[in-house]
């Protein structure tokens, strides 16, 4: 019985110090993503890490979106999966921004046919965001902004009109105007 007992007590204390153990790594990961949350808050870029949790992804797509090197950071979007809507929502809202701040940089470079794609990949973005969080009034906001830049209109294009010499220029833009503030 004596025996018994003392394997049941080596087995516990086994088990707390595993528990223990694990329990310091998981507060080490937490104190390493925080670190690097701040350090992004901060200016500092920092390495991806892909044990990082959703958090410390946002915060990255984010520093890159407002740095406007979206490749990357659309590329980071694909790794931070759907557990956390409001993250994700906010994600594709930045990266909307980007789009657009780029758009406005072609539309003041005076190069108008340059800024209707990023304007179209912002509307989409916008709406990623809406289909994610349906009441984002922020993301209801700038798509009504970016859809008053570039309208959604299909355009006609003439039958057998395939080859590019043949095929008449386009004299118009697909911009109206060059809204500025809220709608």
């Amino acid at each position: 019985m004596r025996r018994l007992v003392c394997i049941a007590l080596i087995t516990l204390a086994l088990v707390f110090a595993g528990a223990t153990v694990w329990r310091g790594y998981v507060l080490w990961m937490v104190e390493r993503d925080n670190a690097d949350i701040r350090a992004l808050a901060a200016g500092q870029n920092v390495a991806r890490r892909a044990t990082a949790n959703p958090n410390a992804l946002h915060a990255h797509v984010l520093f890159l979106s407002w740095r406007d090197n979206l490749p990357e950071a659309q590329e980071m979007l694909a790794a931070m999966g759907t557990e956390r809507p409001d993250l994700l929502a906010e994600v594709h809202f930045a990266i909307g921004n980007a789009q657009m701040r780029a758009a406005y940089e072609q539309i003041e470079a005076n190069r108008l046919e340059d800024a209707v794609p990023a304007v179209n990949l912002a509307k989409a973005a916008y709406r990623e965001a809406l289909r994610i969080l349906p009441d984002y009034r922020d993301a209801k906001v700038n798509l009504d902004l970016a859809m008053r830049l570039v309208r959604d209109m299909p355009r006609p294009e003439a039958e057998g009109e395939d080859d590019p010499e043949n095929r008449p220029r386009r004299l118009w833009t697909d911009l109206p105007g060059l809204p500025r503030g809220a709608p």
